[in-house]
């Protein structure tokens, strides 16, 4: 087996992790949002959490580092047009993949921090408080959520397809 050959392998199963860890993560969220019980949604937001942790935030990395080694490996021209080649699909994946991260600055630490706090309040009155299933519901987060998971499909089609 080459080494190619082995990088891209490794780039497919962190790409596995990766997404088990978004799927997961939306999972016990739309769960959480559901329930009415304190411990419950408790558990479920500790567990999307460690969906976070374990398996989305090192699988993205692992994701584009394997992916970086294996275009580096194979001569392939990441940037596409910008160095002279007719195929821009690996490019316009970077973009997207890369596109999620300021979602990180922007949305899910500011809008983390506020849900924490409402976390707090719900804690001291031990209940699902309307405004903690509100935060949870919190229409912003909600789609950047749903623009991670839509750009990991359309990276997921441009790999499969390499239509350009």
């Amino acid at each position: 087996m080459s080494f190619v050959l082995i990088l891209k392998l490794l780039h497919v199963l962190s790409a596995f992790w990766f997404i088990g860890g978004l799927l997961g993560r939306q999972v016990c969220l739309a769960q959480a949002g559901r329930t009415r019980e304190f411990p419950v949604f408790l558990s479920l937001l500790s567990l999307s959490g460690r969906f976070e942790e374990r398996f989305l935030i090192p699988g993205q990395l692992a994701v584009l580092a394997f992916g970086l080694l294996t275009a580096w490996q194979q001569g392939q021209p990441l940037l596409g047009v910008l160095q002279g080649a007719s195929a821009n699909w690996l490019f316009v994946s970077l973009l997207l993949f890369l596109s999620s991260i300021p979602l990180v600055v922007l949305v899910f630490l500011p809008r983390g921090r506020r849900f924490a706090e409402l976390l707090e309040a719900a804690r001291a009155r031990g209940e699902v408080t309307l405004e903690l299933s509100a935060g949870l519901q919190d229409p912003v987060v909600a789609l950047a959520h749903g623009y991670e998971l839509l750009s990991v499909l359309v990276i997921i089609i441009l790999m499969v397809t390499k239509p350009f």
